[in-house]
């Protein structure tokens, strides 16, 4: 009797949708067994997932916890639970029969977190390969490009040095000055790739590094910034330079700000100016590709900007 009340305590739900959790929690109560759970047979990935999305590996439960819900030779979900319920057979077999039948919405809202954490995990797997090929450029303009321009350098000098005619001194002397400034171009480009500042004196100096280099004045507020992975710290160095660069090419702005300061496990991020204001991530890759890079490591971004009242953003990022 105790069992039939349990069934149909669970079948009530049938006159809702259940989601993964309301339908575990019914499932915990209909068992009596409160650690009671239900592992979701996701057909695209061929593996089983929790209510999470998360990928569960059954040969870790041990015998007598678990029962299928459905076909026996390809249960579309297995109930997880205490081994002693494996003496309640017809309790079991009820619960699984209604589980069967109210499943659906269910599975498919599981498999859509598995998507999404897969999802998640492609960003990430994105990011780590954009970092890696960063690197990369970084190492070959400073072990090729800049070191010939180095050469050529002194080797203009030491042909100055040598040259008695004024005229032509002065055309060698110029052609010093156009490798200095490509010089000057590639080392600027280099750092844009894989900032030096960032890897040898950390995010703080980094981040007054970029203020100072920009083509307006940028006021920077910061609190000590302790306890933040390299990852986070590289995802909050390009937010703040590719936001200081749409700021200059964008906003008419006339002053930015910076403020950062860390607010539990998040670093948190304001930009902002006096711009004409109007930014919408929607319009251009700019703003989103912003919002993409936080949100790819589990980060929030947003943007407030009424039209001629500037521009602000905010980004959360975890610092693990």
């Amino acid at each position: 009797r105790l069992g039939r009340a349990s069934v149909a305590d669970l079948m009530v739900g049938s006159t809702v949708t259940l989601g993964p959790a309301e339908l575990q929690d019914g499932v915990g109560r209909a068992l009596r067994d409160p650690s009671a759970r239900v592992i979701y047979w996701i057909p695209d990935f061929e593996a089983y997932a929790d209510v999470e999305g998360k990928e569960v590996d059954l040969s870790e439960f041990g015998e007598g916890t678990l029962t299928p819900v459905g076909d026996a030779e390809s249960p579309m979900a297995f109930l997880v639970h205490d081994p002693s319920l494996r003496y309640e057979t017809a309790l079991l077999t009820a619960v699984a029969s209604a589980t069967a039948m109210l499943i659906h919405k269910a599975q498919l809202e599981v498999e859509l977190r598995a998507r999404v954490d897969e999802l998640r995990g492609s960003r990430m797997r994105i990011l780590d390969a954009e970092q890696r090929e960063r690197r990369r450029l970084e190492r070959d303009l400073h072990d090729g490009a800049q070191q010939r321009l180095l050469a050529l350098s002194l080797a203009l000098g030491e042909i100055e040095a040598r040259v008695d005619d004024e005229d032509l001194r002065a055309r060698v002397d110029e052609a010093r000055l156009e490798v200095s400034a490509s010089l000057e171009e590639l080392r600027n480009l280099a750092h844009g790739i894989h900032p030096a500042a960032l890897i040898d004196h950390g995010l703080a100096v980094a981040l007054e590094s970029l203020a100072t280099r920009a083509p307006i004045p940028v006021d920077v507020e910061m609190a000590p910034l302790d306890g933040i992975s390299p990852g986070a710290e590289l995802t909050a160095f390009y937010l703040v330079s590719e936001a200081l660069a749409n700021i200059a090419k964008h906003s008419g702005a006339e002053r930015a700000s910076i403020e950062a300061k860390v607010e539990g496990d998040r670093l948190v991020l304001e930009i902002g100016d006096d711009g004409v204001g109007g930014a919408d991530t929607r319009a251009g890759s700019g703003l989103r590709g912003l919002a993409d890079r936080v949100e790819a490591i589990g980060g929030r971004f947003m943007v407030w900007s009424p039209s001629g009242g500037g521009t602000r953003l905010r980004a959360e990022i975890p610092c693990e």
